[in-house]
């Protein structure tokens, strides 16, 4: 929640940060890449690294690092110093996406993982309901800079709770019993079918909810003429139905289950099936009429990104032993944010030069599909405990 907060900031500053400092559409596209290539060249060692230092330290370090960065963001003045306080937000924050995954597997069994996994996912979507109505009230009162370090206080309690979690005890009581926490030396993602396959989907799906996730606050803000007191409740509702999207990843299989008799397995492919399909409203929301439902629109396609998610970060957690996730996680969520960061680029390019994002709509529209048929035509294989 913490981190999703520490992003979601800068794009919900962005029209009072814009008036100050005269931002380019490039400029804030520059902000945004820079964040995205560092996280998803740091997500490249984070798993490695988590893998190895373990979990319990290897996410405070993170979690420690990101805090300061996001708070280093008040101090900046110029493009280049908000540029280095992304990048080393997103250098620390690439350890988050990894530690949860690790963790999941640590601590839940393979038949628990798919509603725990979209319980979970629930977390940083309630961060994105409620930052934007946090930052309204926090920059009301006190302006742009003590909003962004109240933010970013909040990761040192987070820290705190962390480190005095009984690590050992949640391990012992999985189902199972505890798994091997240290990876053995040798193996490369790189070289392994199945993390390509997995990078492969993040890369299609991921790069949509980056966009939405920086973009989609200013596209209200210039579409509707929305200021600060206003954008607040409109984002918070998207997000509110994005958080509905990752506990119905694995609700929806279930229902699929009880109605048709199939398999789990089966079932799993008809709900990610359904959500890919749900989501291609997104590409007409430019011509969408009225604020509340061009809301709606991008609010379905962010709860069915959630749903899609839940399943595809199951899969993962079946497609590899526990000492491996991590790493293979951080090699799959590298090509996610660089389809963020391309795509981040495009829309300011495409906003300097023809004041439109639309055509980005059309690629988050149909990247689901496609994520869906390179998995279901690579025939991932069974589950591994």
């Amino acid at each position: 929640m913490v981190g999703y907060a520490d992003r979601q900031f800068l794009a919900l500053l962005k029209p009072v940060l814009d008036a100050q400092f005269h931002w380019s559409p490039n400029d804030y596209a520059t902000m945004t890449t820079g964040f995205q290539i560092a996280i998803a060249i740091s997500l490249l060692g984070a798993g490695w690294f988590l893998d190895r230092v373990g979990l319990r330290w290897g996410f405070a370090i993170g979690l420690a690092g990101w805090s300061i960065a996001s708070g280093l963001h008040a101090a900046a003045r110029t493009v280049p110093q908000f540029i280095a306080a992304r990048v080393a937000l997103g250098i620390f924050e690439s350890v988050g996406t990894p530690s949860g995954m690790k963790a999941l597997a640590t601590f839940f069994g393979a038949e628990e993982r798919t509603m725990t996994i979209g319980l979970v996912n629930m977390a940083p979507n309630i961060a994105t309901i409620v930052t934007p109505l946090a930052v309204g009230a926090l920059y009301t009162a006190f302006g742009w800079q003590w909003t962004i370090l109240c933010l970013a206080s909040t990761g040192f309690l987070c820290l705190i709770f962390w480190l005095l979690l009984p690590f050992e005890r949640m391990a012992q009581a999985r189902p199972g019993g505890p798994p091997e926490l240290v990876a053995p030396g040798g193996w490369m993602p790189f070289r392994d079918r199945n993390a390509w396959i997995l990078a492969t989907a993040k890369l299609l799906t991921d790069q949509a909810w980056w966009f939405m996730l920086f973009w989609l606050p200013d596209f209200l803000h210039h579409r509707f003429n929305l200021d600060m007191r206003h954008l607040g409740a409109p984002v918070a509702t998207i997000y509110a139905m994005a958080t509905l999207g990752a506990p119905a990843g694995g609700i929806v299989p279930r229902i699929v289950v009880a109605v048709t008799g199939m398999k789990y397995q089966q079932a799993r492919w008809v709900a990610m099936a359904i959500f890919a399909i749900a989501v291609t409203p997104i590409a007409g929301i430019a011509w969408v009429s009225g604020l509340w439902p061009s809301v709606l629109v991008a609010g379905l396609a962010l709860f069915c990104h959630q749903g899609f998610s839940t399943n595809v970060f199951a899969m993962a957690a079946e497609m590899f032993p526990v000492s491996r996730i991590a790493t293979a996680i951080g090699f799959a969520a590298f090509f996610g944010n660089l389809g963020g960061a391309a795509t981040a680029q495009l829309a300011g390019w495409l906003l300097q030069h023809y004041g439109t994002v639309t055509p980005i709509f059309f690629l988050c529209a149909g990247g689901y599909a496609t994520a869906w048929l390179v998995l279901h035509l690579a025939r991932i294989p069974k589950a591994q405990v």
